[in-house]
């Protein structure tokens, strides 16, 4: 092919990987958040939490913790066989008459709409079995933007997601870029494959750098909102390994009930410099190069 002939078609390939690089990395840069706002909570009674016991691990009420956004909404549902209540303030002090459910019944739930409620945090207890205890924390407007900012602040986020062997449920896992010296936050959560939020899962994970365990729980539980889990204090910057078996689908304590996938090890990588996105966009960008130059025969100097 003559030189005057080739030089044009060069630069079309050029131009073209460069406009699809840039389209993919800004689809990906305006992606949704993996997880949603805070603009609902659920919170589960679960069964035996009429004995005591459940207090030492603050799991009368699961998560112990819930944080919404004013003008949001807690759910209550009560999985347990007996009746309880859902009522703010502390069994020392009393009811504080900013909510409170009355008694109700097993299998029924209890809403409360947090919109005139000033930040703050909500303790609240169960009158008839007062061990059990709990607390919503209504965020000021504007400190998720805060949030975000820190979060910006203090580095990159790495994300990373596998699929259940039955191919019903997808792991999703969240973390900053691995740093020696320093913890590794990872958050783990769980869709269907709609990509709708799975509640209740029971699972195990693990984590390991270069061949050391960084983390193990066991028995872990996540609701709607993910389940955050902080590593020992990493020794290098290199690529961190995560495990999750998943146990099932229910509510601690009854595990002969829980349904989805059991035993089903899901694995995934933490990796220092590229994400998912980055290396999604790199595969492109290489399937794009390959392509062009099959159709064109000019291979692109870049």
């Amino acid at each position: 092919m003559p030189l005057e002939e080739s030089r044009p078609m060069k630069t079309i390939a050029i131009s073209s990987i460069f406009v699809l690089f840039a389209i993919v990395a800004g689809i990906a840069s305006t992606a949704p958040a993996a997880f949603a706002d805070h603009a609902t909570a659920s919170v589960s009674i679960p069964a035996g939490t009429s004995v005591p016991g459940c207090e030492e691990t603050k799991e009368c009420y699961i998560p112990y913790t819930v944080t919404i956004d004013p003008g949001g909404e807690v759910t209550w549902s009560n999985d347990d066989s007996a009746a309880h209540t859902v009522t703010s303030g502390t069994a020392k002090d009393g009811p504080d008459g900013n909510f409170d459910s009355g008694l109700f019944m097993a299998g029924t739930t209890f809403p409360v709409k947090f919109d005139d409620y000033e930040p703050a945090t909500y303790p609240y207890f169960c009158m008839v079995h007062p061990w059990m205890t709990g607390e919503v924390i209504v965020q000021a407007a504007g400190e998720k933007e805060e949030e975000e900012e820190m979060m910006e602040e203090e580095g990159e986020k790495t994300f990373a997601s596998a699929m259940s062997a039955d191919g019903s449920m997808n792991v999703e896992i969240e973390s900053d870029v691995p740093t020696a010296g320093k913890e590794l936050a990872i958050t783990v959560g769980f869709t269907d494959a709609d990509g709708n939020i799975v509640e209740h899962v029971n699972y195990d994970i693990g984590a390991i750098q270069g061949g050391t365990e960084v983390l193990s729980e066991s028995a872990a539980h996540a609701m709607s909102e993910p389940g955050m889990h902080i590593t020992e204090p990493l020794t290098s910057d290199s690529p961190v390994d995560v495990q999750v078996t998943i146990l099932g689908i229910g509510f601690p304590g009854n595990e002969a009930s829980w349904t989805g996938p059991q035993g089903d090890v899901v694995s995934l990588q933490v990796v220092p410099e590229f994400g998912t996105i980055a290396v999604m966009i790199l595969g492109i960008a290489i399937v794009s190069i390959i392509a062009v130059t099959a159709k064109t025969r000019v291979i692109p100097k870049l």
